[in-house]
Order: structure tokens, then C-alpha cells, then sequence
């Protein structure tokens, strides 16, 4: 039914769709087509498809006339009937297979950003492993690697004190959790030295130290990850072994005293660790005393 010049009304099912819709196409022509379909509301109303036509060969001004009445003509109909609105500027997109494209693509989820791109091939890569120095089944959310021998090794020794430092990271390849590094002595003052500024990394620490006349050796965990000067694969690998593995550590026998996380190595200083475990504690300070208001005048 032709209602003028420029808007055409239809109501057919799919199998007419191009049959009916393609012969109001002109080459240079704008138009607006509202498609009948039989689905309905849950008011009972049909539901309706608004196409917009307007073809690349058509006049400047006839386009402007289109783009500037088309809030118009959708506020003629009932909220709720017009479940798709598609634009087009060539007849390709306004077949019933372009239709079909149109529908998927609102349908459908929104894009991944690249880091959540990543993270999804990491989680459909990941083999769902146990993370501990036993079979002991872990259930917190995360990413979990096993860790190789040399690694239960080195933690076994710290966990004795019979070394002083050890530095974990991750065969993102094998998906398992190697030894990077280990100490026997080390100053805290040089721990910077040996924390990377290029890849992220876990560190296990025995503090030996002094506070308040009584000696300490405290186990410290640190995870280092420096920003984005490694890949977003990396940080979000790092990011997520991370509880597992400080869970499967405790689970072990390591007594962690303090976990910390940083991006720069030169935070680590004797100091830094020693304010981080040994908080100086505020004075108290009274509370500021709100003068009286003054008495009214007589």
C-alpha cells in the first residue's frame, strides 16, 4: 500500500520480504518502508520493522529531509512495536539476508576489548590444574599452575631457613610455576636488584630483623608486576595465580607475615618492609572541642 511518495507499508511474512520490499527501491530515491511481521507483543499488537532507504546517489537535500523527519515518523507508533530500526544506503542491506545481518548483530553480545580477548583465551586454554605442593585440591577463583620440583625445592629450603630468598614466575608455554631465582643471604636493601622491571614475578622473603628489642624473622610475599611494560597476557596470568598460590604456600607451612604488591623493585628498601610490617602507630589526638554558641542578647 503506497501511503506517498516516500513511505511504504507492508505486511507479509519473510518468504515475500524481498519480493515486496525490493521493488520500492529507487536508484536515487529515498524512502521509508514499515514492515508488518506476524509476531506480536504481549499486548497482543503486531510488531514492526522501520527501514530507512536512502541511497548514496540521492540528493543531498532529500537525504537531510530524512535524516531530520525520521524521529517523527517512529513516534507515530505505540511504545514498544517497533522492535528493529535499520538503516541502509544500498539494496544489498535491505534483502531479507540483510535483515537477517541486522537482527544477529543487535543480538548479539558486545565486542571484547583486547584484554578481555586475552583473558578469554587464557581461561579456554588453561588446563584447570591443581596449584600446591600436593594433590590437595584448591577451590579459589583463579588461574592455577602446578608448581615444578625445582620450585617445591627452593620453598621447602626457605621454608627450613636454610636460604633467604626465592623468586617464582610462570612458564606461561608449560603453564607451570619454575624457579627464577634464590638466595642464600640478602640484604632487604638488595632485593630491588633482583626483581625484573620488565616481567611480572613472585618473591618469598625471610625478613631477619629487630623491633623493639625483640628479633623477628618474618616470611614476606611480594608480587611485582611492572605496569604495562609486559603484556596484558602476563599481568592478567600474574594477576590470577596469585591467591592460589599464596593459599597454596600457607597450606604448606609457610607462615606468610605480610604480602605486598608494587610496580617499581626501588620501593623495596629495609625501611619500606619494616614500615610495612611494623605500622607506626598514630598518637591519639583529641578530637577538636566546637566553641559554644553565644548567648542570645537581652
Amino acid at each position: 500500500m503506497l501511503v506517498s511518495n516516500q513511505c511504504y507499508v507492508l505486511n507479509c511474512c519473510c518468504v515475500h520480504y524481498d519480493s515486496l520490499i525490493l521493488p520500492c527501491l529507487q536508484d536515487k530515491e529515498a524512502c521509508y518502508i514499515l514492515y508488518r511481521l506476524d509476531e506480536r507483543n504481549a499486548y497482543e499488537k503486531h510488531l514492526w520493522v522501520f527501514l530507512t532507504y536512502t541511497p548514496d546517489e540521492a540528493p543531498v537535500r532529500q537525504k537531510m529531509l530524512y535524516s531530520a523527519t525520521k524521529a517523527t515518523m517512529k513516534k507515530s507508533f505505540s511504545s514498544g512495536v517497533l522492535i528493529y530500526d535499520i538503516s541502509a544506503t544500498n539494496k544489498d542491506e535491505m534483502t531479507l539476508k540483510g535483515y537477517h545481518k541486522h537482527v544477529e548483530s543487535v543480538n548479539a553480545p558486545p565486542p571484547l576489548t583486547r584484554e578481555e580477548e586475552e583473558w578469554k583465551e587464557i581461561e579456554e586454554n588453561q588446563d584447570h590444574v591443581d596449584v600446591g605442593t600436593t594433590t590437595r585440591q584448591s577451590h579459589l577463583q583463579g588461574v592455577s599452575f602446578p608448581l615444578h620440583d625445582d620450585a617445591l625445592a627452593a620453598i621447602e629450603d626457605l621454608k627450613k631457613k636454610r636460604i633467604q630468598y626465592i623468586q617464582l614466575s610462570i612458564d606461561l608455554d608449560k603453564e607451570v610455576i619454575v624457579l627464577e631465582d634464590a638466595a642464600d643471604s640478602l640484604k632487604p636493601d638488595d632485593i630491588a636488584s633482583h626483581i625484573s622491571t620488565t616481567k611480572p614475578g613472585y618473591h618469598l622473603y625471610l625478613f631477619k630483623h629487630t623491633h623493639e628489642g625483640d628479633y623477628l624473622e618474618s616470611f614476606i610475599f611480594i608480587y611485582s608486576c611492572p605496569g604495562y611494560k609486559c603484556s596484558v597476557k602476563e599481568r592478567m596470568v600474574y594477576s590470577s595465580c596469585k591467591s592460589p598460590l599464596i593459599y597454596a604456600l600457607k597450606e604448606d607451612g609457610v607462615a606468610i607475615d605480610k604480602t605486598l604488591e608494587l610496580d617499581d623493585p626501588s620501593e623495596v628498601t629495609e625501611k619500606f618492609l619494616m614500615d610495612e610490617l611494623h605500622p607506626v602507630q598514630q598518637a591519639y589526638r583529641p578530637q577538636f572541642a566546637k566553641p559554644k554558641p553565644p548567648g542570645r542578647k537581652r
